[in-house]
């Protein structure tokens, strides 16, 4: 908790540049070096470590002992003149870079949340980046695996699950029905009942792989076999549906703001080439 502190407190070189609270008391000092009960309000809302500890029956007397350290530490570097020091001005100047432009992407971001008619645009032109796929699945489980092993069957290895999966892909690829192929071979207790199928995925919800086929895959196309950590997988996609605009606005509004990021910061300098090359 103490580094997330030293953290906070170095965020003062912004609220020093801010007026002060009129009215509000302060609650921390050390040697000329204060802090406001709306400053201490506003660092800790804005560090989730530090909310965390603030919810804790003892958090708001244990995080004014850990500030108060800190200031402490603070005065007497300062006492020291450490502050005036080249290497520690270049620090404090390369997390003032780090912060700032971590305040601008956020400052971007929120702005993009109240603009609807870019989230709008960004929807519409995209919207297909905004589908959900229903997939139909046949799981060959290997040896090891996590995916819990059918009772009654034998244990396969890595080679035995691929050349299965191979022969059951080839009987769909030759017209088998996926639905009563799954019920009868897949290893997913899951979805082996409702013949593969596993319903709509949201992304990060699933193996990698697997996900990024399914996004991937047109309608109706069956996927090759593909290895994941369950074991060795076949897929098909059923359909797509569209996510509304409103669940997706915050991921919108973080590619927009990324995107005007990347744009500010490829334009936005220049680089002595004889000391950094072309």
């Amino acid at each position: 908790m103490f580094r997330s502190v030293f953290v906070a407190l170095a965020c003062l070189a912004c609220l020093a540049c801010q007026a002060r609270d009129s009215g509000s008391p302060v609650v921390i000092e050390a040697s000329g070096l204060s802090m406001t009960q709306a400053e201490f309000e506003r660092l800790v809302d804005g560090d989730a470590r530090l909310r965390a500890t603030l919810a804790r029956p003892d958090g708001k007397a244990a995080l004014g002992r850990e500030f108060g350290k800190a200031f402490a530490l603070e005065a007497e570097a300062r006492r020291r003149k450490l502050d005036q020091s080249p290497d520690v001005q270049l620090k404090v100047r390369n997390y003032t870079m780090q912060l700032l432009g971590y305040q601008l992407l956020a400052s971007l971001r929120a702005a993009y949340l109240k603009d609807e008619a870019a989230l709008t645009r960004h929807y519409e032109a995209k919207r297909s980046a905004f589908e959900e796929p229903r997939v139909r699945t046949i799981l060959v489980r290997v040896k090891g695996s996590a995916a819990a092993a059918r009772p009654g069957t034998r244990e396969l290895s890595e080679a035995e699950a691929r050349a299965k999966a191979e022969a059951l892909r080839a009987k769909l690829a030759g017209g088998a029905d996926f639905a009563a192929l799954a019920k009868e071979e897949s290893d997913d207790n899951g979805s082996r009942d409702t013949g593969g199928d596993i319903g709509f995925v949201t992304r990060g919800s699933t193996d990698a792989r697997f996900e990024e086929l399914a996004y991937s895959l047109p309608v109706g196309a069956l996927s090759d076999v593909i290895r994941t950590e369950l074991g060795f997988q076949i897929l098909r996609v059923e359909e797509r549906r569209a996510l509304p605009l409103e669940s997706v606005k915050e991921t919108i509004a973080n590619e927009l703001a990324h995107k005007d990021m990347e744009a500010l910061s490829e334009k936005g300098y220049k680089l002595n080439d004889a000391f950094f090359g072309k």
